[in-house]
């Protein structure tokens, strides 16, 4: 009895994922309303809050427009789903577009926690936005590669491809699981380094790379046949630095902690003069 896998059915998937980005704009926005609010209301934030507001704001905004660039860019996908392979590549470039634009969005709720709530829970979520949202960000990206193989090689995933991703997720998994074992290590202070670049630099750079995914998505549609026209080559390239991207943002967040909240000491006590 033969077995022949299920085909990835892109339109279907593009439309789901651009309701998505849609939807995680809605949120990005969002942030930027509780953003200006701080800014806007009776009590002027001071400080810290103050710093890390600052920095929330253009990097929610570049959120907010790469995540409707991806949208418009899911939805090109999906119109074009009737050549199924040449929406196998395109589906493949947007991912590249959502996962990055997503990632700039955990890094502005990153820099928005630190900016609303106290010290502890500030270091607490940096580690589990930092080290555990990589992963399904970069299985994406996976998922892109292992369906454009598919359509590459006529219906089945070759081998070494497969133990590729395979690899590659797993080596991902370990970087993450590692840097959440070793975040709160007080013999690893010495790895923490301040600051974490100039953010609006940050911003403009994912939205420079958002928009390359979407003026490639549209040039793929327009130029190209609706035969695979990329080598399978192009594609573990674009899977290879995609695994890169993951784990720089992981060990990014990983040397830009905060420091190890430590229990406050209670003063001392005088006992009662009889």
């Amino acid at each position: 009895m033969s077995y022949h896998p299920l085909s990835l059915d892109v339109r279907t998937v593009s439309e789901l994922y651009s309701q998505l980005s849609g939807v995680l704009a809605g949120f990005a926005l969002a942030a930027v309303f509780i953003v200006i609010s701080h800014y806007l209301g009776e009590a002027q934030p001071t400080g810290r809050r103050e710093e890390a507001l600052g920095q929330a704001l253009p990097a929610l905004l570049a959120a907010l427009l790469g995540l409707v660039f991806s949208s418009l860019t899911y939805s090109i996908v999906a119109a074009d789903g009737d050549n199924r392979d040449r929406a196998q590549f395109e589906y493949l470039v947007a991912g590249v577009g959502f996962s990055v634009a997503g990632a700039l969005l955990i890094f502005a709720a990153v820099l928005l926690i630190e900016g609303v709530l106290p010290y502890d829970p500030v270091h607490y979520a940096r580690r589990l936005l930092g080290q555990g949202a990589p992963l399904p960000m970069f299985a994406l990206l996976c998922d892109g590669a292992y369906a454009y193989g598919k359509a590459y090689y006529g219906g089945r995933v070759p081998g070494w491809l497969g133990v590729l991703i395979v690899l590659l997720l797993s080596l991902m998994l370990a970087v993450s699981v590692l840097g959440f074992a070793a975040y709160g290590r007080p013999g690893l202070d010495g790895s923490r380094v301040t600051g974490g670049g100039d953010i609006r630099t940050i911003a403009v750079s994912v939205l420079s790379i958002v928009t390359v995914c979407l003026l490639g998505v549209v040039a793929t549609k327009g130029l190209a046949d609706t035969r695979c026209a990329v080598r399978i080559g192009a594609v573990v390239a674009v899977l290879l630095c995609g695994f890169l991207a993951a784990v720089g943002m992981c060990v990014w967040f990983f040397v830009t902690r905060p420091a190890r909240p430590t229990a406050p000491v209670p003063a001392p006590t005088r006992a009662a003069v009889a």
